[in-house]
């Protein structure tokens, strides 16, 4: 059995990445030290939320494997 991560779910998390990066480069140009720290803690939220999807994905995966070798 196949368990996917969730093309929406994935999007989202690229979009926050994309967000993050977007801030973090405003605030480093306009020389603005809180926008760049903002910039860089949604840019590591989305990163940290795309590899938990996958993370999940994978133990979900093994989970059910590991049920089905036992029926």
């Amino acid at each position: 059995m196949t368990v996917r991560v969730s093309p929406i779910s994935k999007t989202a998390a690229i979009i926050i990445t994309a967000l993050g990066l977007f801030l973090l480069l405003g605030g480093v140009a306009a020389q603005d030290e809180y926008d760049a720290i903002a910039g860089f803690a949604i840019t590591v939220l989305g990163l940290v939320l795309y590899r938990l999807l996958f993370r999940f994905t994978k133990k979900v995966t093994r989970e059910l494997e590991e049920g089905a070798e036992a029926s």
